[in-house]
């Protein structure tokens, strides 16, 4: 796809940039999506999608998921000067019935094509009591959680899943075939925290992995081999011929499997070698596909009493007798609810190399920013 047309007029915006430890910054969530906004839209991006990609991003740095973060924006904004990323997300749709839906995203930006998904399946779901909505031809959709949170918040339960380029071998192989796959589900309460579900099905993300390697940290054992299949914590193995290993041994495997098939295989998308990884080929797709679900916990039960029910069911674990070594049972999804809650008030940790390129970034793409201490 050709590449997208700087906007030609500046736009502007401020950050203010508070001392964090030593090798960073705190900034304010607003200022991080603002920052986003701007760069976006001035690659074309139209204003409305430029937030959803913004919310997405941010969020997964007030989540603590700072492996899907702001620090994408970068090569998020590369790909879309050079092509890799169409600017306008395309929302097509192939097929349809009452439940379902395929949608080709056109090479469109992942977190759009995803969160529309989410929403046909959502309105499919409130006709029909489940609503499956397919997605091929798109990108990187960042962070699975906000997509099931859509669906919670209407009152369902929501899951959704993605494919993505190849970094990890079949289990018992050395071929690259594809990647540590994430499955997300969401589930709402009444007064306790919604349980949420985000798991990808490696010992860790790529990303996750890039973020220890950007801050000179070693992985825990049991992550990470290098190229010939040997463990190792040095995590820059990941962008050289290393691969992540999958949680559960062939376990995890067999549900990667799983992910491929709905998010690739059923879609009618890439898979495996067809996909490109984020931070190759700019100039090209990478070909993603995606995969949700809504269902309408109202077709099944009255919706009110699920959600007391799931309350009482919540604090029944978290009332459950300690094992040695633990100080409190936590749902899924809870410790990044807390998380989000303080990085809202105290600021978002990032470090200066992302800052400098995020301020680099915006920079060529004509927005001025104003930094203050």
């Amino acid at each position: 796809m050709p590449p997208s047309t700087l906007v030609a007029e500046a736009a502007t915006c401020s950050i203010t940039l508070r001392p964090g430890d030593s090798d960073g910054y705190l900034l304010d969530a607003r200022d991080l999506k603002a920052l986003a906004i701007a760069s976006l839209t001035q690659v074309g991006v139209p204003a409305a999608d430029a937030e959803t990609v913004a919310d997405g991003l941010v969020g997964a740095d007030l989540r603590g998921m700072n492996s899907h973060g702001i620090l994408r924006l970068p090569v998020y904004i590369r790909r879309l000067i050079e092509g890799g990323f169409s600017p306008v997300s395309s929302f097509d749709l192939i097929s349809e019935t009452a439940g379902t839906a395929l949608i080709d995203g056109g090479g469109g930006l992942g977190a759009v094509l995803t969160a529309r998904a989410m929403d046909l399946a959502i309105a499919k779901a409130r006709k029909n009591g489940i609503g499956a909505v397919g997605v091929r031809n798109s990108n990187h959709n960042g962070e699975g959680a906000p997509y099931v949170i859509q669906a919670v918040e209407a009152g369902m339960i929501g899951i959704a899943t993605t494919n993505g380029s190849p970094i990890m071998p079949v289990w018992g192989g050395k071929t690259p075939m594809t990647g540590p796959l994430p499955i997300t589900v969401g589930v709402p309460t009444h007064m306790e925290k919604p349980i949420v579900l985000d798991a990808a099905l490696g010992m860790s993300s790529r990303g996750k992995i890039l973020y220890h390697a950007e801050r000179g940290q070693q992985l825990p054992p049991g992550w990470l081999v290098d190229a010939d299949g040997n463990p190792t914590t040095d995590p820059n193995w990941v962008k050289n011929g290393g691969w992540i290993l999958p949680i559960g041994g062939h376990k995890g495997w067999g549900l990667i499997l799983m992910c491929e098939i709905l998010s690739g295989l059923l879609t009618g998308g890439a898979i495996g070698q067809e996909l490109t990884n984020l931070y190759d080929d700019l100039d090209q797709p990478q070909h993603n596909g995606h995969f949700v679900i809504a269902i309408d916990i109202a077709s099944f039960i009255d919706l009110d009493s699920f959600r007391r029910r799931m309350d009482g069911y919540v604090r029944a674990m978290k009332a459950s007798e300690l094992a040695p070594g633990f100080e409190e049972i936590l749902m899924p999804g809870e410790i990044e609810f807390r998380r989000a809650a303080r990085q809202e008030r105290e600021g978002i940790h990032l470090s200066r190399k992302v800052v400098d390129e995020l301020l680099a970034a915006a920079k060529e793409v004509g927005v001025q920013v104003r930094t203050t201490a």
